[in-house]
Parts: structure tokens; C-alpha cells; sequence
């Protein structure tokens, strides 16, 4: 059992390690993003929903821990989040959901 909790753990570190190497690259790939004032602004005028609202819209999983912070990010004229992940297994991926009703 701890030996497992250690390879999930290790696994979970590489993982966030890779994903903080390939953070700029990703954000490359989207538009301008909000700084935190501007999300929470967004968020107050009801434009856009908060992160934890989207991620249950779009049925994550919390067995998918967040490895790095929400960005809100423009894509095609539309608010999408950016967010790194790393699954029960330690796999990792990047989610990309619709800021307004957790749609891919």
C-alpha cells in the first residue's frame, strides 16, 4: 500500500514537472487570457461560470487533480479554461472546456 501511494506520488510529480515545462507552449496555442481581476470580474457579471462550477459541468472526475492553475484563455472568439491535470493513475493531460458551459 505505501509503496503504491510512492509510485502514484512520484508519478504525479513527473507529471506536474512535464506540464510545468510545456505550460508556455500551451498557452501559445490560445488567445489572450484574463488576468485574475478580469476572471473574477467575468465571473460577478455572470459571463462566464468559476472553475470548480465548469469542471462539474463537464463531469471531471475529482479523482483528476489539478496540477496547475485555471487559466481563462480566448480561443476562436470564445472563453475557454486551460487547465493541467493528472489522473487517479498518474496520467496527465490538459483539459480545455468552454468557460460558460464546460463544453470541449
Amino acid at each position: 500500500m505505501m509503496l503504491s501511494s510512492l509510485a502514484n506520488l512520484c508519478a504525479t510529480l513527473i507529471a506536474a514537472t512535464v506540464f510545468a515545462a510545456l505550460a508556455p507552449h500551451a498557452a501559445l496555442a490560445a488567445g489572450p487570457c484574463l488576468d485574475n481581476p478580469e476572471v473574477q470580474a467575468a465571473i460577478s457579471a455572470d459571463q462566464i461560470k468559476s472553475w470548480p462550477t465548469i469542471r462539474a459541468m463537464a463531469g471531471i472526475s475529482d479523482q483528476y487533480k489539478d496540477l496547475s492553475a485555471a487559466r481563462v484563455c480566448e480561443q476562436n472568439g470564445q472563453l475557454y479554461y486551460f487547465v493541467n491535470v493528472a489522473g487517479p493513475s498518474g496520467e496527465s493531460k490538459q483539459l480545455v472546456l468552454n468557460a460558460v458551459d464546460g463544453s470541449s
